[in-house]
């Protein structure tokens, strides 16, 4: 067939007209369509959201919805509408009339129901939460690393300290199985020697944070040993994971402030308390030196007064002790400076403005050359910015091969 016969083709705009002809068929008007909420949001005066069962769903749209009933996620309900067809994008929908509650949805009245029987078991009793560490060293992250969540840790947590490390391990947070793949996550990396543990996802509806409901995963979380933060969706979403966990962040963000400790304001109080104990020193010398003095005279005039034949070698002895006691502060002085300048020293971020970098692959610093593989994008971080480069060549020494 010569692909320039048009005899026999149709345009897309025929074709939706025909769909369109049939769906303004009177069959499609005056619908009473009982299915469950998910993803209602407003665009404007009007209201578009998704009803479904437990085999299909159908896209709706409430046009000037503040004049009807607003449902919530999960929520089960009766539409009375009729079908539409929208000509330019080619989408069929269920256009409302009404929206009559009928309950809650069977989601929701489901999660109701775990949680009250959880709760009677006493999963979520405070006097079962473990503390979360002041100072952590090693922190894991359960989440997506295709989202943001990942990022806005890191970034609040960097923000604060350049020491933590911080380790990402990838899992599915949304979908069918995605509560049971946590949950095998965690218990797999419990006893690794992480100081706590971090589960995040941004927000979502009722439907998308299902795997958070999930028994499964709420069992795994009360049996940590490590401390859990649940950090999951947005700030009045509450999870399951949440009420079982040892913490709960509002928001991704808010648990990145939770575990980053102030690690500039630390070592500005460690350098501060330092040069208070170099000056209490001093102080503490001179005055020792002044009564050092005053004992001196009072023993030089008894000494005259008493034992005037002896007044040579006593002078002498006093002053044997002077200068050992000045010594003695001095060499306290010295050490004090000396403890000052090495803490200083120690600073991460003075080694690296000596011209050292710090190596990572996402996120994750790298401490030998055996963890770098040919065509790895490594990440410098240096006293004066960062580079990214390419990994062409990896040679160890002879004795590490």
């Amino acid at each position: 067939m010569n692909p320039l016969n048009m005899e026999n083709t149709v345009s897309v705009s025929e074709v939706n007209a025909a769909i369109k002809a049939c769906i303004d068929a009177p069959i499609f008007k005056g619908l009473e369509v009982f299915g469950e909420v998910s993803g209602f949001k407003f665009s404007g005066p009007h209201a578009y959201f998704t009803l479904k069962d437990k085999n299909s769903q159908l896209s709706c749209v409430c046009f000037y919805a503040a004049k009807t009933y607003n449902p919530k996620d999960g929520e089960s309900v009766i539409i009375r509408g009729e079908l539409d067809y929208y000509l330019k994008g080619g989408r069929l929908s269920l256009k409302a009339n009404s929206i009559q509650p009928v309950g809650q949805g069977l989601l929701f009245l489901e999660f109701e129901r775990l949680k009250a029987m959880l709760q009677k078991e006493g999963l979520f009793d405070v006097e079962h939460k473990k503390a979360i560490p002041a100072y952590p060293r090693n922190v894991l992250v359960v989440t997506s690393k295709t989202g943001a969540v990942i990022r806005d840790i890191v970034t609040t947590v960097r923000r604060k300290n350049p020491v933590i490390n911080i380790v990402v391990r990838d899992v599915r947070v949304q979908g069918e199985g995605a509560g049971k793949d946590i949950a095998d996550v965690l218990r797999r990396v419990d006893l690794l020697g992480y100081d706590v543990i971090i589960i995040a996802r941004g927000g979502g509806s009722l439907e998308d944070l299902a795997p958070f409901y999930d028994e499964e995963l709420v069992r795994a979380v009360y049996a940590m040993n490590t401390p859990v933060i649940s950090a999951v969706g947005h700030e009045t979403d509450f999870s399951l994971c949440d009420f079982v966990a040892d913490a709960r962040a509002a928001t991704p963000t808010a648990a990145g402030e939770l575990v980053a400790y102030d690690y500039y304001a630390m070592v500005e109080a460690l350098k501060t308390d330092m040069r208070r104990l170099s000056v209490g020193a001093i102080r503490a010398y001179k005055s020792a030196s002044t009564r050092a003095q005053l004992n001196f005279g009072k023993l030089k005039a008894a000494a005259s007064s008493f034992y005037s034949a002896r007044a040579l070698k006593v002078e002498r002895l006093i002053m044997s002790a002077k200068t050992s006691i000045v010594r003695s502060f001095d060499a306290a002085n010295a050490r004090t400076e000396k403890a000052v300048d090495a803490l200083d020293k120690l600073s991460p971020l003075k080694i690296l403005k000596r011209g050292y970098f710090r190596l990572q692959i996402e996120d994750n610093t790298v401490g030998s050359v055996k963890n770098i593989k040919v065509g790895d994008t490594v990440t410098a971080v240096g006293g004066d910015g960062t580079l990214k480069a390419e990994v062409t060549e990896v040679h160890l020494n002879n004795k590490e091969q």
